[in-house]
């Protein structure tokens, strides 16, 4: 069964990996042109290492993937980038903890 306290772990992780996505590579810096920046790149790809390694290490299922892509996403939202970023970013994210 699913506990709140670890529901708010998750959660909590996921707004601060949010956050240090932001902190690494702001909203107005995330595109480069057309693409994304070099800069977005690196800091997607940390973002992704750090997610994996919880992953592992607290071995989540559907529903904890779930609340963690959610709060990740609103908080990516509230940071102010775009929509379209926000859904690739968290999709990926998702996709890479669930292999």
């Amino acid at each position: 069964m699913f506990n709140r306290k670890h529901s708010r772990e998750i959660e909590d992780f996921a707004i601060a990996l949010a956050r240090d996505l932001a902190g690494r590579c702001p909203p107005a810096e995330a595109y480069a042109g057309d693409h994304i920046s070099m800069r977005m790149a690196r800091a997607i790809d940390e973002a992704f290492a750090q997610a994996s390694a919880y992953q592992r290490e607290h071995r989540l299922w559907m529903y904890g993937r779930a609340k963690l892509g959610t709060a990740f996403k609103m908080e990516l939202k509230q940071s102010g980038y775009p929509g379209e970023l926000v859904d690739n970013v968290t999709r990926q994210l998702l996709f890479k903890m669930s292999a």
